[in-house]
């Protein structure tokens, strides 16, 4: 493989998505050393095809640091390489159909260690690949997106000749001269930023199937494409860069321009229907997906951890109801503890030494929110959010979904706290993983990635009385017990839905 670009621990450290504080090397005026994939993924379409691999031979990025794979995704007749295409170029098959498994195909066949992904009806300007790898060459979990315009072409009266002319030129738009021509970016979040995108919650939305590139060791660390979303995998797919700590740069100078409208203006409706489920189930930040009360997704927006080696049952069960009573509702639960010495053998049930990690996991075993793990998610994830409770520490209704509001408002990878409680402050936690991947991925061996995620992202100290409830530890499930022993009392016995054995149980539990 040729000369790489920086590993995980070097390179620049920037915060947030902060890429307006990066100035990349002026076009033109560096040495490239990285060999560079493009993986262009195709169905049909050789026409068009013929065309963009025609842009590419007219490229300013040296040629030897330069390979073109394109992906043929079971097109009939099926794909050819053009005579004019630039060197290096292989045709490979899809193992499976969509354009996340042919991407998925091109990045296992090619060598680089950056990675471009355009599609097959793009055409790019002549410093497209140039603009694109300028950046990987300073950092790599940058993820560059490029300016993309739609043109109405007339595909018939363009030659593979007459483009690469045009693009070594810097002609390009010349070639749809009278024919419409979207002039400026394409997705929202570039247009309000004004081609800088710092929004650190939102910035994986920028990503786009038609020219984003990325580095072979992100693809990888991300888990790369996932190969059932058939619309929409782009955006998807950058939502795992994000939270493996990616920071997403819209480069104005990567001009490119697809042949004909987007989809989303000629079918839009149609379009937004199909993608709409896909992302809702996989991308928990796209909050207004997830409308529907009562649904369970398959990616919760918070995973909330809650220790539950050596710990009574009734503080355990308190912090674990309020969170799943609380008004977000795609949360998890994970509690940890020594599941594993649980057993079955003969034991007299009241001196079990086990007894409370037993009806702890008596009591949520039937919740498939809640999950039993012998130690700790770390690191990153899925799941946006991850918060550490302990088992005492009971949230208000709102407070997790009040908590995260916080983090996303400061714009915070970490928030500290602590409840008061008799026995002591209970710790609390809350991280955002994209922020833990962003520091684990640049930490220098002996450096403390808690650190170095307050400096990338910032962490704060902050007060609970907004999320939890103070003072008692059990405030809720006493408030419950206090309330059903009153109701008891005050019936007559003839109307006592439990006998004055099961009041005296609750009296006993209220002193203890």
């Amino acid at each position: 493989m040729e000369p790489s670009i920086p590993g995980p621990g070097a390179g620049l450290r920037v915060p947030r998505n902060d890429g307006g504080s990066v100035a990349p090397a002026p076009l033109g005026e560096w040495t490239p050393q990285a060999l560079v994939s493009v993986v262009v993924p195709a169905y049909g379409g050789q026409d068009k095809l013929d065309l963009v691999l025609a842009g590419l031979a007219a490229q300013t990025y040296p040629p030897a640091l330069m390979e073109t794979v394109v992906v043929d995704d079971g097109s009939e007749p099926p794909l050819r390489l053009p005579e004019l295409r630039p060197e290096g170029t292989r045709l490979v098959a899809s193992e499976s159909w969509g354009i996340a498994a042919a991407v998925a195909a091109g990045v296992r066949a090619s060598r680089g260690a950056i990675v471009l992904r355009l599609d097959s009806d793009v055409v790019p300007a002549a410093a497209h690949v140039e603009a694109h790898a300028r950046w990987h060459h300073l950092a790599d979990y940058f993820a560059v997106v490029g300016k993309l315009a739609f043109a109405d072409a007339d595909v018939e009266a363009l030659t593979p000749e007459g483009v690469r002319d045009a693009v070594a030129a810097g002609a390009v738009p010349s070639l749809f001269a009278g024919r419409e021509v979207s002039g400026d970016w394409e997705i929202a979040l570039v247009k309000e930023s004004g081609g800088v995108v710092e929004d650190p919650v939102r910035a994986f939305t920028i990503a786009n199937g038609a020219t984003i590139s990325f580095t072979r060791a992100m693809f990888d660390d991300c888990g790369g494409m996932d190969e059932a979303v058939r619309l929409g995998s782009d955006t998807e797919f950058g939502y795992r860069l994000a939270q493996h700590g990616a920071l997403f740069i819209a480069d104005g100078e990567a001009g490119a321009w697809h042949l004909g409208l987007s989809q989303l203006k000629t079918r839009r409706a149609e379009g937004k229907r199909y993608r709409r489920p896909f992302a809702a189930n996989r991308i928990p930040p796209l909050r207004h997906l997830r409308s529907m009360p009562g649904v369970q997704w398959e990616v919760p927006y918070a995973e909330v951890v809650v220790d539950a080696a050596g710990a009574r049952l009734e503080p355990v069960r308190a912090t674990v109801a309020a969170v799943l009573g609380g008004t977000l509702a795609d949360v998890a639960v994970v509690l940890t503890g020594p599941w594993s010495d649980l057993h079955e053998d003969r034991v007299p049930p009241l001196e079990d030494p086990l007894l409370d990690l037993r009806l702890i996991r008596e009591t949520f075993r039937g919740d498939p929110r809640v999950a039993f793990a012998e130690e700790a998610p770390e690191g990153p994830g899925r799941v946006p959010f991850r918060l550490r409770l302990a088992p005492g520490a009971v949230l208000h209704r709102d407070g997790l979904e009040a908590m995260i509001a916080h983090a996303d408002s400061r714009r915070l990878g970490r928030v500290d706290t602590a409840v008061p409680s008799k026995a002591g402050p209970l710790r609390v936690r809350l991280d955002r993983t994209a922020a833990l991947a962003r520091a684990d991925r640049l930490a220098k061996p002996g450096e403390s990635p808690d650190d170095l995620l307050a400096e990338l992202w910032g962490a704060e100290a902050a007060a609970p009385d907004a999320w939890f409830a103070a003072g008692d530890t059990r405030p809720r499930e006493i408030a419950r017990l206090r309330a059903e022993l009153a109701r008891l009392e005050a019936a007559p016995p003839a109307r006592r839905s439990l006998p004055r054995r099961a009041a005296g149980r609750l009296r006993r539990l209220l002193k203890g």
